[in-house]
C-alpha cells in the first residue's frame, strides 16, 4: 500500500446494504480506511478489521467517537448507500472531499403512483435529495447521485430476491398478463466497483445519473430467468392482472410478503428503464447483464467476513 493510499479514509452510510457488502471489501483493496455505520452496530466502535470500523449513526455523529482513528491531513470522502438524511447529517460534522450518494430510481417512477404510501415515501426521498444537493454545493463538495434500478446480488434486495422466495414456496412466479414492462436489474457489486472508481476520478464535479444494469428485458423475461435457476425450480405463470393484484393484496397482511401490493403488479406492464449512457461514458463503467447465478443469493464470503455477525 504506497503512501497516497494509506492516507484514505471513507464514511459509509448503509454499509449493511447490499450496495455496503460489496462496497467495503473493494475499498478496503483500493487502500481506504471504512468507517462502517449501521444501526445495526453496536453502542462503543468495532474494528472487525484494522481498516474497517462499525459505529452507529449517532456515534458518528459525534466528532471525537473515533478520536486517534482518523487519517489526518486528508477530508474524508464519504458514501451514502443509506438514509440521505443521514448523509447531509454527516456532511455538518465531517469534511467531506467528495460525495457518492445512492437515491433511488423511484422518484420518477413512483411519482405518480396508485398507492398514497408509495408516492409519501418518494416525496420524502426527493426531499432529502434536494438537501444534501444544496448543502454539498454549500461546502464545496463535489456530489455524484445515483438512483439504481433494482438492485440485487446478494439476497438483501425485495425484488429479485422476493420473487426468488416466492418460485421455491409456490413453485410459480406469478405475473400479470404478459407482463412486458422493461427492466434493467443491476448488481450491487457494480454500483460498488462505480462508487470506488468515482472516488478516484479527476476531475471531481457535480453530476446525478440513473444507474442501470447492462441489460434490458421484460419482467416477464426477468422472472423467466429467475425461474429456471435450480434453486427456485419454478414456472412462470401468467395471471388476469386483476385477479393478481387482489392476490397480492391478500398475501400482503403476511409478515413475510409485507410490502406487495396491487401498485407493484400494475407496474409489470410498466417500462422502468432510464438512459444512464452518460454515466456509462464518464466513468468508463460496463454493468453486466442480468444472468442470475445462485451466488446471487447469499452475501460472499470474503464480504462477509467485513460485515457484523
Amino acid at each position: 500500500m504506497n503512501e497516497r493510499q494509506e492516507q484514505r479514509t471513507a464514511w459509509v452510510t448503509g454499509a449493511s446494504s447490499q450496495i455496503g457488502v460489496f462496497l467495503l471489501p473493494r475499498l478496503r483493496a483500493a487502500g481506504y480506511r471504512v468507517f462502517a455505520i449501521s444501526r445495526k452496530a453496536p453502542r462503543e466502535p468495532l474494528a472487525l478489521d484494522p481498516g474497517v470500523v462499525w459505529l452507529r449513526p449517532e456515534a458518528a455523529l459525534r466528532p471525537d467517537s473515533v478520536a486517534g482513528l482518523e487519517v489526518t491531513g486528508r477530508a474524508a470522502d464519504l458514501v451514502s448507500a443509506g438514509p440521505l438524511e443521514l448523509a447531509s447529517r454527516l456532511l455538518g460534522v465531517r469534511p467531506s472531499r467528495r460525495i457518492v450518494a445512492f437515491s433511488t430510481s423511484s422518484v420518477h417512477s413512483k411519482r405518480r403512483s396508485a398507492d398514497a404510501t408509495e408516492r409519501k415515501a418518494v416525496l420524502e426521498i426527493g426531499k432529502a435529495e434536494a438537501m444534501l444537493r444544496s448543502l454539498s454545493r454549500g461546502h464545496g463538495v463535489p456530489l455524484l447521485l445515483l438512483r439504481p434500478t433494482l438492485i440485487y446480488g446478494c439476497g438483501r434486495d425485495r425484488n429479485v430476491s422476493l420473487m426468488a422466495s416466492l418460485g421455491r414456496r409456490f413453485r410459480f412466479i406469478p405475473v400479470a398478463g404478459e407482463a412486458p414492462g422493461r427492466r434493467a436489474p443491476v448488481h450491487a457489486d457494480d454500483l460498488a466497483a462505480l462508487t470506488v472508481t468515482a472516488l478516484e476520478s479527476e476531475p471531481a464535479a457535480d453530476f446525478e445519473s440513473a444507474a442501470c444494469g447492462g441489460a434490458t428485458l421484460s419482467y416477464r423475461e426477468m422472472a423467466t430467468a429467475i425461474a429456471d435457476l435450480p434453486s427456485v425450480g419454478a414456472r412462470v405463470l401468467s395471471m388476469p392482472p386483476r385477479l393478481l393484484a387482489a392476490a397480492a393484496g391478500a398475501l400482503s397482511v403476511l409478515p413475510r410478503w409485507r410490502g406487495i401490493h396491487a401498485e407493484m403488479v400494475r407496474r409489470q406492464g410498466r417500462d422502468l428503464v432510464f438512459d444512464d449512457s452518460a454515466l456509462r461514458e464518464r466513468l468508463d463503467w460496463a454493468p453486466r447483464p442480468f444472468q442470475p447465478l445462485e451466488s446471487d443469493f447469499s452475501v460472499p464470503g470474503e464480504c462477509l467476513r467485513l460485515q457484523l455477525p
